[in-house]
């Protein structure tokens, strides 16, 4: 597959914009947009359209649909397994699928779970407030702490993965193919060109057991790669590792044993348990308003019907709820919108 743009190439009504991807060649794309001015950003959205003056199909790319997956429109192992859901409980639903092969999914049970684990947390916490007959657990608020900073941590580097290994290739997806007029449903429907061997593996259609398959691609652990640093997905998901990383150095202090140790010593546990609390909360905070910036069109214009800014803008309340209650609430309903985001296609 071709390049069929350079980094910097497209200039619309004066503006330059920063093109980063590969594109089939009888594709091009028009209206490239990111929410701040100028071209240190790549696009965080963008109209693809077919090259064929008589054409006027056009299909909306998303920066964040393509990172999380969201192209893929048939479950890659099972052909008739359908991940666009045709309603809300259809799409509640596929909350129930194990979407093993799916790194987004990975990352929203990470921290659906680190957010329930979390909320019981809080429970240990505030119930002594509540009934001064119950005695504070030390032990078991130290170890959910603790398990529940883990899997945060754990969560963010799958969130550096997914960013890292998003597809190099704008032509993706069953909208595109659909725009190049290939789309036929009951083969699954997901392929991204009208050459068989660009297309996403998984598809069962007879052009595609003939033709040549696609090489597997290299699955990346990690990169030092420029190119990420201007996409805000990338920044989203390094910036929450960051916070996540930080954040745990808390969750560690917190261990009964720790605790108790420097419980009297309010230098060291200004510096090792409080500390790492607010600084690893800033970088959550961080995160997500990069996430909400990728999906919006200007930086100053919300939007509100985004699952990916609602799921998101949350955070902004969670850590006030951490810090007043300890409780994870508003976070665990902001990745359970994240998990339900993964399991279904756009």
């Amino acid at each position: 597959m071709e390049k069929s743009l350079n980094p910097v190439d497209i200039t619309e009504n004066g503006n330059e914009h920063r093109w980063h991807l590969q594109l089939d060649p009888s594709l091009t794309i028009h209206s490239p947009n990111n929410p701040f001015s100028g071209n240190f950003f790549h696009p965080t959205s963008s109209t693809i359209a077919r090259k064929d003056p008589n054409s006027d199909e056009e299909f909306l790319w998303k920066s964040r649909d393509h990172r999380k997956n969201r192209h893929v429109k048939y479950n890659p192992n099972q052909d008739n397994e359908s991940r666009q859901g045709s309603n809300l409980l259809v799409g509640l639903g596929h909350m129930f699928r194990i979407e093993y092969w799916n790194v987004s999914w990975w990352v929203a049970m990470s921290f659906t779970i680190g957010s329930v684990v979390w909320v019981v947390n809080g429970f240990y916490s505030f119930l002594p407030f509540v009934d001064l007959s119950v005695a504070k657990s030390t032990s078991a608020v130290g170890w959910t702490a603790w398990v529940g900073a883990t899997i945060f941590e754990v969560g963010s580097v799958l969130g550096m993965l997914e960013a890292w290994n998003r597809e190099d290739t704008a032509n993706f997806g069953w909208g595109v193919r659909k725009a190049l007029g290939h789309d036929d449903p009951e083969a699954g429907g997901n392929m991204a060109t009208s050459n068989s061997s660009d297309t996403i593996p998984g598809s069962r259609s007879e052009s595609e057991k003939e033709s040549k398959p696609k090489p597997k691609r290299q699955w990346i652990w990690f990169s030092t790669d420029a190119k990420y640093w201007h996409e805000m997905g990338f920044l989203a998901a390094f910036a929450q590792f960051c916070g996540a990383s930080i954040f745990w150095i808390s969750g560690f202090t917190a261990l009964p044993s720790i605790q108790n140790t420097i419980m009297t010593e309010t230098g060291v546990l200004d510096g090792v348990f409080w500390t790492p609390q607010v600084i690893g909360g800033s970088g959550f905070v961080i995160s997500a308003t990069f996430i909400m910036l990728e999906t919006q069109k200007r930086w100053y214009i919300p939007t509100p019907l985004s699952i990916g800014m609602a799921g998101w803008s949350l955070e902004f309340y969670w850590w006030n709820w951490v810090r007043a209650l300890r409780c994870s609430w508003v976070r665990c309903a902001g990745s359970v919108l994240q998990w339900y985001e993964a399991v279904n296609s756009v």
